[in-house]
């Protein structure tokens, strides 16, 4: 439940604001109120601010009794500073996972869902796909038309990239020209399907800014029977990615011996299976005569 976002209104005396217990419990040490009674977590997974102009003492007695919330005065303006509070932590989160210039993940939120993923793979035997995306020659878009010619070129690539990503994938700005994707419940098979159309969609836009510039992308698969850890498989990834650059640039890398393995097990997967299993609830394959 997201703190601080849902009002109200019960009467003209009393306006109800919810918000988690422990939010709440941290935001009021920061402000340090005068008075209030903040009740346990024991007692209430979730409270209420009880905000009133005129409320009889009695009545906010029987409250605090009932234990529904914490009684606060409206003159001295804590709802505004818890408000502002929670708005200021909301824009550090952001900060913290996000890339300012394309609003992409950052290389610090990867980190953390990567493992994720791992985890998810080892629980439910689901791959996904992780790719690494450079930009061919984009240094000379800095050298011959300045940084704010590749800032920009770098925004309409990510804004066409967050347009037709799917859902479920986590788009992330490494560093400089390089992305990185993550693609859970994603097949080898599918996520170079998806790989080439990322690297299409990078040539429509230098086409349109008319610029030289293309894309190298590495990919991978991450099954189950991976035990790489999220660094490692991460710096495998990586390796594809400049075996594309190093064998011309302008491509699709990937391992050939993986990708066999992946065609002979789609051979064995019936569409109803595929589409459960993208659903995230598989039925168990059964031999076929």
């Amino acid at each position: 439940m997201k703190p601080l976002k849902k009002t109200v209104q019960s009467s003209p005396e009393v306006t109800f604001t919810a918000a988690s217990h422990k939010h709440l419990q941290n935001i009021l040490k920061k402000v340090k109120p005068k008075s209030g009674k903040l009740l346990s977590k024991k007692d209430q997974p979730e409270i209420f601010i009880i905000l009133t102009a005129d409320i009889p003492a009695e009545k906010r007695t029987e409250l605090l009794k009932s234990k529904k919330g914490i009684t606060l005065n409206p003159e001295d303006n804590l709802l505004k500073r818890l408000l502002e509070l929670e708005k200021e932590n909301r824009h550090l989160k952001s900060l913290s996972q996000t890339d300012e210039l394309t609003g992409f993940y950052n290389k610090r939120f990867l980190n953390k869902q990567l493992k994720i993923e791992i985890t998810r793979t080892k629980r439910t035997g689901q791959p996904f796909c992780l790719m690494f995306i450079d930009l061919d020659n984009f240094k000379s878009i800095n050298d011959t038309f300045g940084h704010a010619k590749g800032d920009e070129f770098l925004i309409n690539v990510c804004h066409l990239i967050c347009e037709k990503i799917r859902p479920t994938d986590f788009a992330c700005r490494y560093g400089g020209d390089e992305f990185v994707i993550i693609m859970p419940a994603t097949f080898l098979l599918d996520g170079i399907s998806i790989a080439q159309r990322w690297h299409n969609l990078i040539v429509q836009v230098a086409a349109q800014m008319e610029v030289n510039v293309s894309s190298s992308i590495g990919i991978d698969e991450f099954d189950v029977s991976c035990t790489l850890k999220a660094e490692e498989f991460l710096d495998k990834v990586d390796k594809e990615l400049y075996n594309a650059k190093n064998t011309g640039k302008n491509k699709v890398s990937y391992p050939g011996e993986r990708l066999k393995a992946n065609k002979a097990e789609e051979k064995f997967v019936t569409p109803a299976e595929k589409d459960a299993l993208y659903k995230g609830s598989a039925p168990l394959k059964q031999k076929r005569k």
